[in-house]
């Protein structure tokens, strides 16, 4: 069985869509990426920006398909 692989996924309120930002293999350290990008939210960051850690392999092929399945 392939390794789990996490990706934080950001939805700026402008884009309406979700994007890959950052990922690993430890869902931690991405939990702690999208704490640091949840702090910037308003600086570096637009307001109204949502996230969201989603689990694939870490085929860039899966991990498109399951964004391109959450912006359908």
């Amino acid at each position: 069985m392939a390794r789990k692989y996490y990706t934080l996924l950001e939805r700026c309120p402008e884009a309406h869509t979700w994007s890959p930002q950052f990922g690993d293999y430890d869902r931690n350290v991405v939990v702690e990426e999208g704490q640091s990008m949840r702090d910037s939210v308003g600086f570096t960051v637009p307001k109204g920006t949502k996230f969201k850690i989603i689990c694939t392999t870490a085929k860039q092929a899966d991990v498109d398909a399951a964004v391109a399945a959450l912006n359908s």
